[in-house]
């Protein structure tokens, strides 16, 4: 079985804010492979897809293209 990973643990991994990280994982519906209790555990198969999410805000934040949702996660 592979690695879970909490999302905090993904954002260290990309050195990215956790709320960052949280914001893709329900802009694109991505399920947890796992709970406890409260806590999201996702596997290394589903980190690409999150990688990607952060990828195209990024993107949109380097062209100021950000929409108004996106620009709060960013904002803080």
């Amino acid at each position: 079985m592979s690695d879970l990973h909490t999302v905090s643990q993904i954002a260290d991994l990309f050195g990215e804010p956790p709320q960052r990280v949280a914001y893709i994982i329900r802009k694109y519906r991505i399920k947890p492979r796992q709970r406890v209790g409260i806590t999201r555990l996702f596997d290394e198969a589903q980190l690409p897809v999150i990688k990607q999410g952060l990828y195209g805000i990024r993107i949109h934040r380097d062209r100021g293209l950000a929409a108004p949702a996106e620009r709060e996660v960013l904002n803080g």
